[in-house]
């Protein structure tokens, strides 16, 4: 794959374990600053995030307000369904073409299964 950073429209992350350290669900998260800059910083120059995670709505949504972030986010699917299809609907919803959108997931299935779909 032959990624162009200036190319780039749309960032959809993952939230456990990639976003942030830990797993909401169980023990609790704690945000990784680095990603927390890129987020603001990608904001800043025009780059939207969005977020593809497997994680109860309600207790996501409050996290991210709680840190304050939920406000850097449009098109969240926050949900248990697999990833590939939503990853699908949320690049189709705005517009944009797969090559214009980095994913970033822990996970290699979930990588996987999103190209599957756009491919």
């Amino acid at each position: 794959m032959n990624l162009k950073f200036n190319e780039i429209k749309l960032i959809i992350w993952d939230l456990d374990e990639t976003f942030w350290a830990g797993t909401l669900s169980e023990e609790g998260i704690q945000i990784i600053p680095d990603n927390l800059e890129l987020l603001k910083r990608m904001a800043e120059c025009g780059v939207i995030s969005s977020i593809c995670s497997k994680n109860d709505f309600e207790p996501t949504e409050k996290a991210l307000k709680d840190n304050n972030i939920d406000r850097y986010f449009v098109f969240k699917s926050i949900n248990w369904e697999s990833k590939g299809s939503r990853v699908k609907n949320i690049i189709t919803s705005m517009g944009l073409r797969p090559c214009n959108v980095l994913f970033i997931d822990d996970n290699l299935s979930n990588l996987n299964e999103a190209k599957h779909f756009l491919s």
